[in-house]
């Protein structure tokens, strides 16, 4: 009979409870912070992604400069450079001129006997 009463102490039963609920908040509070993380983690492989792809436009843009130096190295890669920004040519160099060829217009078939009756009926 006293484990009866030491059972279902009004205390005992009121500290289970309460140790419940603190286990209840523990388990909750560590739900939240797995997923702060994963949500952290998540974010940060999105940013490395973009920052890789920045690095490699970066690394392309790097290649194109250094192609661009060397061919200024070169008297024809200057005279090039000296052409396209400030539009000059040589001495004697004349302009051309390219010309589209004309497009003809479509020539119209003749209307057929259908096309002529169905005309006829609509005109009338």
């Amino acid at each position: 009979m006293a484990n009866f009463r030491s059972r279902y102490d009004p205390a005992r039963l009121f500290l289970k409870r309460v140790g419940t609920l603190a286990l209840l908040i523990v388990v909750i509070a560590a739900g939240v912070g797995v997923v702060r993380v994963y949500l952290k983690e998540r974010e940060s492989q999105t940013l490395r992604e973009y920052a890789e792809i920045e690095k490699h436009e970066l690394e392309q843009q790097a290649q194109r400069l250094r192609n661009d130096t060397q061919k200024l190295k070169t008297a024809r890669g200057q005279e090039e450079a000296l052409r396209e920004q400030y539009d000059v040519g040589k001495y004697g160099e004349g302009l051309i001129v390219i010309v589209e060829p004309q497009i003809p217009e479509p020539i119209e078939p003749p209307p057929t006997f259908l096309e002529k009756v169905q005309k006829f009926f609509l005109f009338w």
